[in-house]
């Protein structure tokens, strides 16, 4: 998508009015809701605020930016995201979260005049925390710098392949965080492939929240 063709009808952005419910269970894996329904520490959670950023590349198209998280000891380790992290109590909100983390993992600086809408929030249980999405854009290509401790690689992703895009299947093995008892080694869950990037989780339901939302309005 081209930035005239954005711009034309960016106001329609913030003001669509659709079913986000529906686009994240599209993404949802089949074992999402056995874990809520287990979990005894959904109304004690943790709260976070991640930055979804649209920005126009030099060439005048939309890109998306999604993240790798670094190697470590935890249950998103190694795996795709968006900048952001945990609500501190300095912050006066979960959209300064999103924005302060934004610029401490990829070096970029946003403003409240940034953001085009806030999406809808997530829980994930196996972190504990309920996540605030915020979509951003900047209408230029920004500097990226990256916090080597916590981001491997950032991700650019043209906006109209995410809009294209197909729902996949991958196999990925059973996270360590459920009971093999109920669970085999390896499931199947939803993706998207997108610039060779397999996402699925809670990326990918937010992912699908922003397809739809682009395509209900384009």
């Amino acid at each position: 998508m081209d930035y005239k063709r954005f711009k034309k009808k960016y106001s329609n952005l913030k003001l669509a009015n659709f079913n986000s419910k529906l686009s994240h269970l599209k993404l949802t894996p089949s074992f999402r809701q056995d874990i809520i329904n287990s979990s005894s520490n959904i109304n004690n959670s943790k709260r976070a605020g991640v930055v979804a950023l649209l920005y126009t590349n030099n060439e005048g198209f939309i890109q998306l930016v999604l993240i790798l998280r670094n190697t470590y000891k935890g249950v998103h380790s190694d795996q795709f995201g968006f900048p952001g992290g945990k609500y501190e109590e300095s912050d006066r909100n979960t959209v300064n979260s999103a924005i302060r983390e934004c610029y401490e993992e990829i070096g970029v600086k946003l403003e409240d005049y940034n953001l085009v809408r806030k999406l809808s929030q997530l829980y994930i249980p196996p972190s504990n925390f309920t996540v605030f999405p915020f979509l951003f854009f900047l209408d230029y290509t920004p500097t990226f710098f990256i916090n080597k401790r916590e981001v491997k690689k950032i991700i650019s992703i043209d906006l109209q392949e995410l809009i294209n895009s197909k729902i996949e299947n991958l196999i990925i093995q059973t996270p360590n965080f459920l009971s093999k008892d109920k669970y085999a080694d390896f499931k199947e869950v939803p993706c998207f492939n997108l610039n060779g990037c397999k996402v699925w989780g809670a990326t990918g339901m937010i992912l699908s929240e922003i397809k739809d939302l682009f395509n209900n309005v384009y």
